[in-house]
Protein backbone atom coordinates (compact mmCIF):
# COMPACT_ATOMS: atom_id res chain seq x y z
CA UNK A 1 0.00 0.00 0.00
CA UNK A 2 3.04 2.51 -0.20
CA UNK A 3 1.64 3.51 -3.77
CA UNK A 4 -1.47 4.51 -1.90
CA UNK A 5 -0.10 6.40 1.19
CA UNK A 6 2.72 8.41 -1.03
CA UNK A 7 -0.25 9.71 -3.14
CA UNK A 8 -2.42 11.00 -0.21
CA UNK A 9 0.81 12.29 1.38
CA UNK A 10 1.29 14.48 -2.09
CA UNK A 11 -2.43 15.48 -1.48
CA UNK A 12 -3.91 13.06 -4.12
CA UNK A 13 -6.60 10.37 -4.36
CA UNK A 14 -5.13 7.98 -6.32
CA UNK A 15 -9.22 6.38 -6.62
CA UNK A 16 -11.36 9.58 -6.28
CA UNK A 17 -12.98 9.06 -9.77
CA UNK A 18 -13.89 6.04 -8.19
CA UNK A 19 -16.87 8.90 -6.41
CA UNK A 20 -17.17 10.67 -9.69
CA UNK A 21 -21.18 10.95 -10.58
CA UNK A 22 -20.49 9.07 -14.19
CA UNK A 23 -19.13 6.50 -12.43
CA UNK A 24 -21.56 3.33 -11.87
CA UNK A 25 -20.05 1.46 -9.46
CA UNK A 26 -20.02 -2.45 -8.94
CA UNK A 27 -22.77 -4.20 -6.68
CA UNK A 28 -20.70 -7.94 -6.43
CA UNK A 29 -18.26 -9.46 -7.82
CA UNK A 30 -18.31 -10.70 -11.89
CA UNK A 31 -18.26 -14.47 -12.49
CA UNK A 32 -16.30 -16.02 -14.89
CA UNK A 33 -18.44 -16.57 -17.98
CA UNK A 34 -20.71 -14.26 -17.25
CA UNK A 35 -22.46 -12.41 -19.90
CA UNK A 36 -23.40 -9.02 -18.97
CA UNK A 37 -26.00 -7.32 -21.59
CA UNK A 38 -26.32 -3.85 -20.75
CA UNK A 39 -27.33 -0.02 -21.31
CA UNK A 40 -24.89 2.97 -21.17
CA UNK A 41 -25.39 6.72 -20.84
CA UNK A 42 -23.35 9.04 -22.57
CA UNK A 43 -19.92 10.10 -21.02
CA UNK A 44 -20.80 7.37 -18.30
CA UNK A 45 -18.11 4.52 -17.05
CA UNK A 46 -19.28 0.98 -15.54
CA UNK A 47 -17.31 -0.92 -13.04
CA UNK A 48 -16.97 -4.24 -12.38
CA UNK A 49 -14.69 -6.41 -10.50
CA UNK A 50 -13.43 -9.94 -11.70
CA UNK A 51 -11.31 -12.63 -9.60
CA UNK A 52 -10.88 -15.51 -9.84
CA UNK A 53 -9.13 -18.09 -7.29
CA UNK A 54 -10.27 -21.53 -8.99
CA UNK A 55 -8.19 -24.73 -8.34
CA UNK A 56 -8.90 -25.98 -11.66
CA UNK A 57 -6.84 -23.24 -13.01
CA UNK A 58 -3.75 -23.87 -10.99
CA UNK A 59 -3.75 -27.05 -12.99
CA UNK A 60 -3.79 -25.52 -16.11
CA UNK A 61 -0.15 -25.46 -18.55
CA UNK A 62 1.04 -22.00 -18.47
CA UNK A 63 -0.09 -22.31 -22.84
CA UNK A 64 -4.05 -22.40 -21.81
CA UNK A 65 -3.84 -20.63 -18.65
CA UNK A 66 -5.12 -17.38 -20.05
CA UNK A 67 -8.44 -14.97 -19.88
CA UNK A 68 -10.71 -13.42 -22.32
CA UNK A 69 -11.97 -10.01 -22.00
CA UNK A 70 -14.15 -9.25 -24.81
CA UNK A 71 -16.56 -6.22 -25.08
CA UNK A 72 -18.89 -6.45 -27.71
CA UNK A 73 -21.06 -3.14 -28.36
CA UNK A 74 -24.62 -4.01 -29.51
CA UNK A 75 -25.39 -0.11 -30.83
CA UNK A 76 -23.39 2.81 -29.82
CA UNK A 77 -19.38 3.13 -29.25
CA UNK A 78 -17.86 1.37 -25.58
CA UNK A 79 -14.48 1.35 -24.70
CA UNK A 80 -12.77 -1.38 -22.38
CA UNK A 81 -10.31 -0.49 -19.69
CA UNK A 82 -8.41 -2.82 -17.44
CA UNK A 83 -6.34 -3.15 -14.63
CA UNK A 84 -5.15 -6.76 -13.24
CA UNK A 85 -3.92 -7.18 -9.39
CA UNK A 86 -4.43 -4.21 -7.19
CA UNK A 87 -6.96 -1.16 -7.45
CA UNK A 88 -7.65 1.43 -8.69
CA UNK A 89 -9.99 0.82 -11.09
CA UNK A 90 -9.09 2.44 -14.65
CA UNK A 91 -9.77 5.76 -14.90
CA UNK A 92 -11.17 6.35 -18.49
CA UNK A 93 -11.54 10.18 -17.64
CA UNK A 94 -8.07 10.51 -17.34
CA UNK A 95 -7.43 10.03 -21.80
CA UNK A 96 -10.72 11.21 -22.67
CA UNK A 97 -12.48 14.58 -22.00
CA UNK A 98 -15.83 14.92 -23.97
CA UNK A 99 -17.59 18.18 -22.24
CA UNK A 100 -18.04 21.38 -23.92
CA UNK A 101 -18.88 19.41 -26.96
CA UNK A 102 -15.13 19.05 -27.73
CA UNK A 103 -13.29 15.61 -27.23
CA UNK A 104 -9.67 15.43 -26.50
CA UNK A 105 -7.91 11.83 -26.25
CA UNK A 106 -4.85 10.76 -25.12
CA UNK A 107 -3.62 7.50 -24.39
CA UNK A 108 -2.33 7.90 -21.06
CA UNK A 109 -5.07 6.32 -19.22
CA UNK A 110 -4.73 5.91 -15.32
CA UNK A 111 -4.53 2.49 -13.91
CA UNK A 112 -5.00 0.88 -17.03
CA UNK A 113 -3.31 -2.25 -18.24
CA UNK A 114 -5.17 -3.20 -21.16
CA UNK A 115 -7.49 -0.87 -23.62
CA UNK A 116 -9.96 -0.11 -26.24
CA UNK A 117 -8.48 1.67 -29.10
CA UNK A 118 -9.45 5.86 -28.29
CA UNK A 119 -8.61 7.61 -30.84
CA UNK A 120 -12.33 6.58 -32.76
CA UNK A 121 -10.67 4.50 -35.55
CA UNK A 122 -12.69 1.65 -33.89
CA UNK A 123 -15.68 3.25 -32.91
CA UNK A 124 -18.18 0.56 -33.28
CA UNK A 125 -15.93 -2.44 -33.39
CA UNK A 126 -15.44 -4.86 -30.73
CA UNK A 127 -12.40 -5.36 -28.41
CA UNK A 128 -10.91 -9.03 -27.85
CA UNK A 129 -8.20 -9.51 -25.53
CA UNK A 130 -7.10 -12.92 -24.78
CA UNK A 131 -4.37 -12.46 -21.96
CA UNK A 132 -1.70 -14.90 -19.55
CA UNK A 133 -3.87 -14.92 -16.34
CA UNK A 134 -1.44 -13.42 -14.48
CA UNK A 135 -3.41 -12.27 -11.69
CA UNK A 136 -6.13 -13.11 -9.87
CA UNK A 137 -8.12 -9.87 -9.69
CA UNK A 138 -9.19 -7.36 -12.40
CA UNK A 139 -10.73 -4.18 -12.36
CA UNK A 140 -12.70 -3.12 -15.31
CA UNK A 141 -14.07 -0.01 -16.81
CA UNK A 142 -16.47 0.50 -19.90
CA UNK A 143 -16.95 3.69 -21.17
CA UNK A 144 -19.44 5.18 -23.43
CA UNK A 145 -19.26 8.06 -25.91
CA UNK A 146 -22.55 8.09 -26.62
CA UNK A 147 -25.45 6.72 -25.28
CA UNK A 148 -25.08 2.43 -26.30
CA UNK A 149 -25.88 -1.08 -25.25
CA UNK A 150 -22.79 -3.50 -24.78
CA UNK A 151 -22.03 -6.91 -24.04
CA UNK A 152 -19.28 -8.08 -21.34
CA UNK A 153 -18.08 -11.33 -21.15
CA UNK A 154 -14.59 -12.22 -18.90
CA UNK A 155 -13.74 -16.33 -19.11
CA UNK A 156 -10.89 -17.74 -17.90
CA UNK A 157 -12.46 -21.44 -18.95
CA UNK A 158 -11.08 -19.97 -22.67
CA UNK A 159 -11.82 -23.51 -24.88
CA UNK A 160 -15.28 -22.71 -24.20
CA UNK A 161 -15.10 -19.82 -26.81
CA UNK A 162 -15.45 -20.20 -30.79
CA UNK A 163 -12.86 -18.35 -32.49
CA UNK A 164 -14.14 -17.76 -36.38
CA UNK A 165 -12.13 -19.68 -38.56
CA UNK A 166 -9.72 -17.29 -40.84
CA UNK A 167 -10.22 -14.46 -38.54
CA UNK A 168 -13.65 -14.33 -39.47
CA UNK A 169 -13.45 -14.33 -43.44
CA UNK A 170 -16.92 -15.13 -45.28
CA UNK A 171 -17.05 -15.74 -49.26
CA UNK A 172 -20.19 -15.40 -51.34
CA UNK A 173 -21.32 -16.10 -54.54
CA UNK A 174 -24.93 -15.44 -56.24
CA UNK A 175 -26.19 -18.66 -58.10
CA UNK A 176 -29.58 -17.49 -60.01
CA UNK A 177 -31.45 -14.19 -59.60
CA UNK A 178 -32.90 -15.14 -56.15
CA UNK A 179 -30.10 -17.01 -54.56
CA UNK A 180 -26.67 -16.36 -52.81
CA UNK A 181 -24.32 -18.77 -51.62
CA UNK A 182 -22.47 -17.89 -48.45
CA UNK A 183 -19.11 -19.54 -47.50
CA UNK A 184 -16.81 -20.21 -44.30
CA UNK A 185 -14.45 -21.95 -42.13
CA UNK A 186 -15.20 -23.70 -38.95
CA UNK A 187 -14.95 -22.08 -36.23
CA UNK A 188 -11.44 -23.11 -33.92
CA UNK A 189 -11.31 -24.08 -29.90
CA UNK A 190 -7.98 -23.83 -27.94
CA UNK A 191 -7.66 -24.44 -24.31
CA UNK A 192 -7.02 -26.89 -21.88
CA UNK A 193 -10.72 -28.41 -22.10
CA UNK A 194 -12.28 -27.21 -25.46
CA UNK A 195 -15.84 -27.24 -26.64
CA UNK A 196 -17.18 -28.19 -30.00
CA UNK A 197 -19.61 -26.13 -32.29
CA UNK A 198 -23.25 -26.77 -31.36
CA UNK A 199 -24.89 -24.70 -34.65
CA UNK A 200 -24.33 -21.73 -36.92
CA UNK A 201 -26.88 -19.27 -37.33
CA UNK A 202 -26.76 -16.98 -40.63
CA UNK A 203 -28.05 -13.93 -40.68
CA UNK A 204 -29.19 -11.73 -43.85
CA UNK A 205 -30.76 -8.54 -43.84
CA UNK A 206 -31.12 -5.93 -46.73
CA UNK A 207 -29.46 -2.56 -46.33
CA UNK A 208 -30.94 0.91 -47.76
CA UNK A 209 -29.28 2.99 -50.29
CA UNK A 210 -28.45 5.66 -47.43
CA UNK A 211 -26.77 2.66 -45.76
CA UNK A 212 -22.71 2.88 -45.66
CA UNK A 213 -19.98 2.12 -43.76
CA UNK A 214 -18.10 4.61 -40.99
CA UNK A 215 -14.49 2.91 -41.84
CA UNK A 216 -12.92 0.54 -43.51
CA UNK A 217 -12.43 -0.97 -39.91
CA UNK A 218 -15.77 -0.97 -38.43
CA UNK A 219 -19.08 -3.30 -40.32
CA UNK A 220 -20.74 -1.23 -40.43
CA UNK A 221 -21.47 1.58 -38.22
CA UNK A 222 -21.70 2.24 -34.64
CA UNK A 223 -25.73 2.69 -34.79
CA UNK A 224 -25.86 -0.51 -36.92
CA UNK A 225 -23.76 -3.10 -35.80
CA UNK A 226 -23.45 -6.26 -37.75
CA UNK A 227 -20.28 -8.23 -36.44
CA UNK A 228 -20.97 -8.55 -33.17
CA UNK A 229 -23.39 -11.29 -31.18
CA UNK A 230 -25.55 -8.69 -29.75
CA UNK A 231 -25.37 -6.39 -32.64
CA UNK A 232 -27.00 -8.93 -35.16
CA UNK A 233 -29.72 -9.12 -32.84
CA UNK A 234 -30.65 -6.06 -32.47
CA UNK A 235 -29.83 -5.16 -36.22
CA UNK A 236 -31.84 -7.97 -38.19
CA UNK A 237 -35.07 -9.95 -37.67
CA UNK A 238 -33.92 -13.21 -36.91
CA UNK A 239 -31.28 -15.51 -38.19
CA UNK A 240 -32.34 -16.55 -41.89
CA UNK A 241 -31.04 -20.47 -41.30
CA UNK A 242 -29.21 -22.51 -38.78
CA UNK A 243 -26.20 -24.71 -39.96
CA UNK A 244 -25.20 -27.96 -37.44
CA UNK A 245 -21.36 -28.60 -37.69
CA UNK A 246 -21.72 -31.94 -39.28
CA UNK A 247 -23.01 -30.38 -42.62
CA UNK A 248 -19.70 -28.99 -43.03
CA UNK A 249 -17.23 -30.64 -45.85
CA UNK A 250 -13.40 -30.59 -44.87
CA UNK A 251 -13.87 -27.60 -42.45
CA UNK A 252 -15.63 -25.65 -44.97
CA UNK A 253 -19.93 -24.85 -44.44
CA UNK A 254 -21.58 -23.31 -46.59
CA UNK A 255 -25.58 -22.09 -46.35
CA UNK A 256 -28.05 -20.79 -49.75
CA UNK A 257 -29.85 -17.76 -49.49
CA UNK A 258 -32.93 -17.56 -51.46
CA UNK A 259 -35.18 -14.55 -52.10
CA UNK A 260 -32.56 -11.69 -52.36
CA UNK A 261 -33.69 -8.98 -55.11
CA UNK A 262 -31.18 -8.18 -57.94
CA UNK A 263 -29.88 -4.15 -57.46
CA UNK A 264 -30.35 -4.66 -53.69
CA UNK A 265 -27.32 -4.86 -51.26
CA UNK A 266 -27.68 -7.39 -48.48
CA UNK A 267 -25.43 -7.67 -44.77
CA UNK A 268 -23.97 -11.18 -44.38
CA UNK A 269 -22.54 -12.77 -41.15
CA UNK A 270 -22.72 -15.86 -39.36
CA UNK A 271 -22.72 -16.43 -35.51
CA UNK A 272 -20.80 -19.65 -34.63
CA UNK A 273 -22.36 -21.49 -30.97
CA UNK A 274 -20.81 -23.20 -29.14
CA UNK A 275 -22.12 -26.73 -26.85
CA UNK A 276 -21.39 -24.81 -23.69
CA UNK A 277 -23.73 -21.85 -25.38
CA UNK A 278 -20.96 -19.00 -26.26
CA UNK A 279 -20.95 -16.96 -29.23
CA UNK A 280 -18.86 -15.48 -31.40
CA UNK A 281 -19.56 -13.38 -34.62
CA UNK A 282 -17.70 -13.58 -37.59
CA UNK A 283 -16.63 -10.68 -39.61
CA UNK A 284 -19.66 -10.49 -42.07
CA UNK A 285 -19.45 -8.89 -45.79
CA UNK A 286 -21.82 -7.12 -48.10
CA UNK A 287 -22.85 -8.50 -51.52
CA UNK A 288 -24.58 -6.37 -54.18
CA UNK A 289 -25.90 -8.26 -56.89
CA UNK A 290 -25.09 -7.69 -60.52
CA UNK A 291 -21.31 -6.21 -59.92
CA UNK A 292 -18.33 -7.44 -60.34
CA UNK A 293 -16.03 -5.34 -57.68
CA UNK A 294 -14.36 -6.93 -55.00
CA UNK A 295 -12.53 -5.29 -52.05
CA UNK A 296 -12.45 -6.31 -48.19
CA UNK A 297 -10.27 -4.53 -45.22
CA UNK A 298 -7.14 -6.04 -44.80
CA UNK A 299 -5.43 -6.97 -41.57
CA UNK A 300 -3.67 -3.80 -41.80
CA UNK A 301 -6.85 -1.67 -42.89
CA UNK A 302 -5.61 -0.92 -46.20
CA UNK A 303 -8.04 -1.36 -48.43
CA UNK A 304 -7.03 -3.85 -51.29
CA UNK A 305 -8.82 -5.30 -54.46
CA UNK A 306 -8.85 -9.08 -54.49
CA UNK A 307 -10.23 -10.22 -57.41
CA UNK A 308 -13.04 -9.95 -59.89
CA UNK A 309 -14.96 -12.79 -61.70
CA UNK A 310 -16.06 -12.12 -65.58
CA UNK A 311 -17.96 -14.72 -67.96
CA UNK A 312 -21.59 -14.15 -66.26
CA UNK A 313 -24.32 -11.70 -66.28
CA UNK A 314 -25.16 -12.92 -62.42
CA UNK A 315 -22.18 -11.41 -60.69
CA UNK A 316 -22.16 -10.23 -57.37
CA UNK A 317 -19.66 -7.54 -55.35
CA UNK A 318 -18.25 -8.15 -52.18
CA UNK A 319 -18.24 -4.98 -50.89
CA UNK A 320 -15.50 -6.47 -47.58
CA UNK A 321 -15.30 -8.46 -44.65
CA UNK A 322 -13.45 -6.97 -41.86
CA UNK A 323 -11.40 -9.22 -39.59
CA UNK A 324 -12.20 -10.18 -35.95
CA UNK A 325 -10.05 -6.64 -34.51
CA UNK A 326 -6.85 -8.50 -32.93
CA UNK A 327 -9.02 -11.38 -31.49
CA UNK A 328 -6.13 -13.55 -32.05
CA UNK A 329 -3.37 -10.53 -30.86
Amino acid sequence: MRWWLLALAAGQDPCGHFEDEMVVKPTGVLEDGQVIYREIEFNQTHLYYYQNYSTDNMDVSDKHRKLILFLEPCNGVVYLFVRKTRPCYPNPYSCIDLTDGEQKRTTNCDWTHFMSEIDGSLDGAPTYYEVPMSATKYYIAVFATEKSTYRLTVLADVGAMPRPGRRGKLEARQLDELEIQLTWQEAEFSGAAISEVKKYHVYSTMLLNSDNRSNANVFFRPDKILNTVCGLHNNTDRAVKTVLPEECVDGTCTCNIRGVLTQKRYALNVIAESRRDFSMAYGGLVIQTNWLVVTKAADDATLKAIGAVGGCTLGAVIIGYINLLRFYN
